[in-house]
């Protein structure tokens, strides 16, 4: 009956609006320019869409297979993309892992780039010049990119190059959508930074997401990033599974199909999305769960027992899973392990002004919490996950 109504309160609505953690809003700034944003242009090529330094809109034609600039943003250099084309159809959602390859997690990175650089430096995986060094390792991203930050069309191409880089040199990048790639795409922009609503009026759009429409190049991009990922015998996603989930006997298929297909309803209609897909981008859905952490239950959003983390496991066919979404003060590993919680806000201290971020890295069968200044410290799991992780 619980449960009933739970799931009742997330298909209404109620539970979306659930913001537990949510950092205040920026203040508005008036740092110059944005961009490129790369629309259709005349004769099935590309449009690139900027405002200058002037705050004024810039426009210049690209071809399919030519390139863009990305301007530098304080010491973090500029940089080159080479556009590659359209991809359709969404990726591939389950994929094997070498156990004995290097595997880094970054959760919610936020428009905050220049910390997000620094952390990719000083854990070798881009080089002074942002390209990627982190040889045939992957890399997983689960999510919420967009929103809050004031550079979080910066980390789109950083990644969209890197992706790139990586498939090049046998590693891969994996990006995963968050509930903020969601909402925005859905014109929800409660949480945008101030800057881009100033953009899509200099650019003449209606809205901001109106830059990232499936006809555009990061549009169509984006809606090629599964939400949930299953590498080997680990899954990724941004908020968490709910027994719900697996009440409703969801695949990984059926999540990812769902959260692509609510792209096409706004936030603000939201009821007219069927069960199923009210279930996945509501509060139980694997955008927005935030169970497993204590103090983020209330009556209609229990803590999930650890039988139900052992049952969504076996579910999944996984032996851990891995999330960001719900803020720790460093990466955590939840239930003996099951459950490793891997987002710590990226911001700057107040008195040293050294950048916060850490990630989880697997390396050689051992998991590590690393951080923005390039240390690792070993996670404390049982005995045997550490042996199973090492095969």
């Amino acid at each position: 009956m619980i449960r009933r109504l739970a799931l009742a309160l997330a298909i209404s609505g109620l539970a979306l609006s659930a913001i537990a953690q949510e950092r205040p809003d920026p203040a508005t700034i008036t740092a110059a320019g944005d961009g490129p944003y790369v629309v259709p242009g005349a004769a099935r090529g590309w449009l690139e869409r900027s405002v200058s330094p002037e705050l004024t809109p810039v426009e210049r034609r690209v071809s399919r297979t030519g390139q863009i600039t990305v301007a530098a943003v304080g010491a973090v250099p500029a940089f080159t993309v080479p556009l590659r084309p359209v991809v359709g159809t969404p990726a591939a959602d389950t994929l094997p892992l070498d156990p004995a390859t290097r595997l880094l997690v970054l959760a919610d990175t936020h428009g905050e780039y220049e910390i997000v650089v620094e952390f990719l430096r000083r854990q070798g995986v881009i080089d002074a010049d942002l390209n990627w060094a982190f040889s045939d390792g992957q890399m997983v991203v689960t999510g919420d990119i967009f929103d809050r930050g004031a550079h979080q069309l910066e980390i789109l191409w950083l990644f969209y190059k890197l992706q790139a880089e990586a498939e090049a040199a046998g590693g891969a990048l994996h990006i995963l959508l968050g509930n903020h790639e969601n909402i925005v795409l859905r014109n929800d922009l409660r949480y945008l930074h101030p800057r881009y609503a100033e953009t899509a009026r200099i650019l003449g759009v209606e809205s901001y997401p109106d830059l990232f429409t499936a006809e555009t190049l990061l549009g169509d991009w984006l809606r090629s990033r599964p939400a949930v990922l299953k590498l080997g015998d680990l899954l990724f996603l941004h908020g968490g599974i709910s027994p719900q989930v697996v009440d409703a006997n969801l695949t990984i298929s059926q999540l990812n199909a769902g959260v692509l297909h609510s792209l096409e309803t706004p936030v603000a209609r939201r009821s007219e999305l069927d069960e199923t897909k009210a279930l996945i981008v509501g509060g139980f859905g694997p955008l927005w769960f935030r169970g497993y952490f204590p103090d983020q239950t209330r009556p209609d959003r229990p803590y999930m027992a650890p039988s139900e983390v052992e049952r969504s496991l076996a579910h999944f066919g996984v032996s851990r899973i891995l999330v960001g979404h719900t803020v720790v003060d460093h990466v955590t590993p939840l239930y003996d392990g099951r459950v490793i919680a891997v987002q710590v806000y990226p911001e700057r201290d107040d008195e040293t002004g050294q950048p916060i971020l850490e990630g989880a890295l697997r390396d050689q069968g051992h998991w590590f919490r690393v951080n923005a200044q390039g240390e690792r410290i070993l996670l404390d799991l049982p005995a045997s996950d550490e042996a199973a992780d090492a095969t």
